[in-house]
């Protein structure tokens, strides 16, 4: 039996190999020195299976994630819906699991066995049914590079997620345009209340310059109403950087390619205290 739920676990473990979305830990225990890793697992569920998913989601597997908590193996978990797709998309939920220790990605499940988190739970019915409700599509693992996210701010509700494209030999580039112009510019717009914070994060793996994007940065709102009211012009000119709009613009777009952006919605969660 005990081997039985091994196998379990080994092929749970693969099965939620992810990627950050989300993508960020807004805790003030979780600094920006510390270190935040990222599997970031993108789901596709149908219409019929959706409410089955999110019930196994948030009413048994949230359970195991917690557990994995209280050992000390993540620091947080969470579900998202992705907002605005449509039947072809390619995933329209997204799960993402965090770390503070490179280590833990080793053996991200430890030795904990499901049967005894769950005793009232048939977990191989909870397995094969999570099986049958949605399609893993793909999985990334992230690593944070930079963040912004004030003490005292409100938790997030809805992640706006930027997908960036550089080019071979051009990540240095890149990542000091965000670090030393954009992130300047995002904390002008969270003194002016159009976000809770900002975050910049790199892809470790898969990895490769044929890859659609290497980077992501993350925007997170409060409330829907957050969303679009950021006053650029302002926030250029309130950052102080010295460069005009049109030489933030021809230094941005030459850093990289905007391949799409997303925004995410929280659906639950389990965060370490």
């Amino acid at each position: 039996m005990k081997n039985k739920y091994n196998f379990i676990r080994t092929t749970f473990c693969s099965i939620l190999l992810l990627a950050i979305l989300a993508v960020a830990i807004p805790k003030a225990a979780m600094a920006q020195d510390t270190p935040v890793y990222a599997l970031v697992e993108f789901m596709k569920t149908s219409p019929e299976n959706e409410s089955k998913y999110l019930d196994l989601e948030m009413n048994v597997w949230k359970k195991l994630h917690q557990e994995r908590i209280n050992r000390g193996l993540i620091v947080g978990w969470y579900l998202y819906r992705v907002q605005f797709t449509a039947t072809n998309d390619p995933y329209n939920y997204v799960t993402v699991t965090l770390f503070n220790d490179r280590s833990k990605l080793e053996n991200y499940w430890g030795d904990i066995d499901p049967a005894t988190v769950l005793p009232d739970t048939d977990i191989d019915e909870a397995f094969e049914e999570t099986i049958k409700s949605r399609d893993l599509v793909s999985s990334n693992l992230m690593n944070r590079i930079d963040m912004l996210y004030p003490q005292g701010s409100p938790e997030f509700k809805y992640l706006q997620l930027d997908y960036m494209k550089v080019k071979q030999g051009h990540d240095g580039e890149y990542v000091d345009t965000e670090v030393n112009i954009w992130k300047p510019i995002h904390q002008q717009f969270i003194n002016a209340g159009s976000r809770i914070g900002w975050s910049l994060w790199g892809r470790i793996f898969p990895s490769g310059y044929g890859l659609d994007f290497q980077y992501v940065t993350v925007n997170y709102f409060s409330d829907y109403s957050q969303i679009g009211t950021a006053n650029y012009n302002d926030a250029y000119i309130k950052a102080n950087l010295g460069m005009s709009i049109n030489e933030i613009s021809e230094i941005t777009n030459s850093s990289r390619l905007l391949v799409k952006s997303e925004l995410w919605e929280v659906i639950d969660k389990v965060l370490a205290q």
